[in-house]
C-alpha cells in the first residue's frame, strides 16, 4: 500500500528593526529616502526567502515505492498536459497504461470504474481485497472469452487527451456477421451497405465498391486478419484469467507483507504486459497489422514499416491506430520484433 507522507512547512518571518538619524535636516533628506528604500527591500527579500523555506518534520521518509508512485502520477500528469514531449520514462509509462486498462489484472495502474481514472495508490493491504480482485480479475477474463467467441468483449483505452474510453474487439462471430455483410454490400453494388458507410453515386464509384467490398473487406480483413484474430483474443483472455489465478498464491502468502506486495504486483503486472506485447506482435496481431500497414498514395512514407515509424497524430478514424498511444517507444519495440519474429 503506497501512503501518502506530508512535509510540514514553517514559515518564519524576520523583521529587519534597523533605525538611523543620521541623516537629519532637510540637505540629507535625498540621502534618507536612499538608506529607507534599501532597508525595507532587504527585510522584504528576507521574508519572502524564509517563507518558501521547509523543514523535514519527524515523519519517515519516502520508500522508493511512494517514490516511483510520486514519479508515475507526475509523468502521467505531465502527458495529459502535452506541454513538452515525453521523455522515455513517460513512453515506458504510457505503454504500460495501454497494455494494463486493455485487459483486467493491472495493479500498478488499476481503473477505478467509479470515477473513470486510473488508480496508482490501489489499497491492497487487506487480504480480502487483494486475493478478491485477483479471483475478479480472472472471472472478468473468462467472461471475456465468451464474448470474444460472440460479438466481441470491451476494453479501455486512453485517447489523445488523456481521457479513458470504453471500446470494443470484433469477436469470432461478429467477424463472421460482417463477413456477410460486407458480401452483400459488394453484390449490391452499394445498394446495401454497413451502417456508418455511404453508398456509391456513380457507376464507377459502384464498381470499385464491388472489388473493395470483396476483396478487401470480405476476404482478407474479415478472414484472413479477422478470424485468426478474434482467436488471438480468446488465447490472450485464457492466459490473462491463469495469470491472475495464480498470482492469488503469493498474494495469499508474502502479500501479507508490503514487501511481498510490491514484488507481486511487479512481476505480475511486467507478467502481463509481455504476455500482451507478444500476442499484439504475431502475425495477425494488432501491432503487426500497424507495422505492416502501408499506403500507395503516400509514397515512400506509406510504405511498410516507414508508414508506422513516421506516422505523428493520431488517427481516430483508424482501428489500427485509434486505441493506442503511438509513442517512439512503441513504435521501436513493434517494429523490431515483427521484423524479427517472436516464436511462441
Amino acid at each position: 500500500m503506497i501512503q501518502s507522507t506530508e512535509i510540514s512547512t514553517i514559515s518564519t518571518q524576520v523583521n529587519s528593526g534597523f533605525t538611523t538619524d543620521a541623516a537629519k535636516g532637510t540637505d540629507n533628506s535625498l540621502f534618507r529616502d536612499i538608506i529607507n528604500h534599501e532597508l525595507k527591500s532587504q527585510a522584504s527579500q528576507t521574508t519572502s526567502h524564509s517563507a518558501t523555506q521547509t523543514i523535514e518534520t519527524g515523519k519517515p521518509a519516502l520508500s522508493q515505492l511512494e517514490r516511483n508512485s510520486f514519479a508515475i502520477q507526475t509523468a502521467s500528469e505531465n502527458i495529459k498536459k502535452g506541454k513538452t514531449s515525453p521523455s522515455f520514462i513517460e513512453q515506458l509509462i504510457m505503454y504500460k497504461e495501454d497494455q494494463l486498462l486493455s485487459k483486467p489484472g493491472g495493479d500498478s495502474f488499476a481503473l477505478n470504474k467509479e470515477t473513470n481514472t486510473i488508480d496508482y495508490d490501489l489499497n491492497q493491504s487487506q487480504f480480502s481485497k487483494r486475493v478478491g480482485k485477483d479471483l475478479k480479475d480472472a472471472g472478468e477474463n473468462i467472461i471475456n472469452i465468451f464474448k470474444d467467441v460472440g460479438a466481441g468483449a470491451p476494453f479501455k483505452y486512453v485517447d489523445s487527451n488523456g481521457s479513458i474510453q470504453a471500446g470494443g474487439k470484433v469477436g469470432f462471430f461478429g467477424t463472421i456477421i460482417n463477413f456477410f455483410k460486407d458480401i452483400a454490400s459488394g453484390f449490391t453494388l452499394g445498394k446495401y451497405t454497413p451502417e456508418g458507410e455511404s453508398s456509391p453515386t456513380n457507376a464507377l464509384d459502384a464498381t470499385k465498391h464491388f472489388f473493395k467490398k470483396i476483396f478487401v473487406d470480405a476476404v482478407f480483413k474479415d478472414i484472413v486478419v479477422g478470424v485468426p484474430r478474434s482467436a488471438i483474443h480468446v488465447s490472450e483472455n485464457a492466459l490473462f484469467a491463469g495469470i491472475n489465478l495464480l498470482e492469488t498464491i503469493p498474494d495469499a502468502t508474502i502479500g501479507n507483507f508490503k514487501a511481498g506486495r510490491t514484488v507481486t504486483t511487479e512481476i505480475f503486472d511486467d507478467m502481463q504486459v509481455f504476455v500482451d506485447f507478444v500476442t499484439d506482435v504475431v502475425p495477425m496481431g494488432e501491432a503487426n497489422s500497424r507495422t505492416h500497414a502501408f499506403a500507395l498514395n503516400e509514397g515512400l512514407r506509406g510504405l511498410p514499416f516507414i508508414r508506422n515509424i513516421t506516422k505523428q497524430a493520431p488517427e481516430p478514424n483508424d482501428e489500427r491506430w485509434k486505441y493506442v498511444r503511438n509513442t517512439p517507444f512503441r513504435k521501436s519495440i513493434e517494429s523490431l520484433a515483427t521484423i524479427i519474429p517472436i516464436r511462441m
